[in-house]
């Protein structure tokens, strides 16, 4: 009998995955239990159509999220902090920082995609924004008095 999986089934397949199982498999423990359906051709149409909607959507989002990197390209982000002796600040400037100064520049960006070190002393080091899959962008973070 051929199967839609509405769920994940370990050693079987994955949501979303049309395969054939054992007649006896697919009525007592399969549909029962809510893991798949049976495949119909409208509920293989509608899975396709629902597959395609799927990427077009991924498609936009990586277009927009290209769209952020080439804006943020090159880019230099000042963030202010209060500086002792030595030029050595009191704290760090860290992902979170840089994040509240990217939101002040009108992007809002998650600070756990933001990848850098703490930095302890002014001057500038370069942080990498993972924005999507395969989609990241260097900015330079330049830390200045305040």
């Amino acid at each position: 009998m051929r199967v839609i999986f509405q769920a994940d089934v370990k050693g079987v397949a994955k949501k979303g995955e049309i395969k054939e199982v054992k007649d006896g498999y697919a009525r007592n423990f399969l549909i029962p239990k809510g893991y798949a359906v049976e495949a119909t051709k409208a509920r293989e149409r509608q899975l396709n159509e629902q597959i395609q909607r799927q990427h077009e959507r991924e498609a936009r989002e990586r277009q927009a999220m290209q769209a952020v990197a080439d804006s943020l390209r090159g880019r230099v982000v000042e963030v202010k902090a209060r500086v002792g002796s030595n030029d050595r600040l009191f704290g760090a400037v860290t992902n979170a920082d840089v994040a509240e100064a990217l939101a002040a520049l009108g992007y809002t960006i998650d600070r756990k995609k933001i990848d850098m070190e703490p930095m302890k002393h002014l001057g500038e080091r370069e942080a990498i924004i993972h924005l999507y899959s395969g989609i990241s962008v260097p900015v330079t973070v330049r830390v200045t008095a305040e």
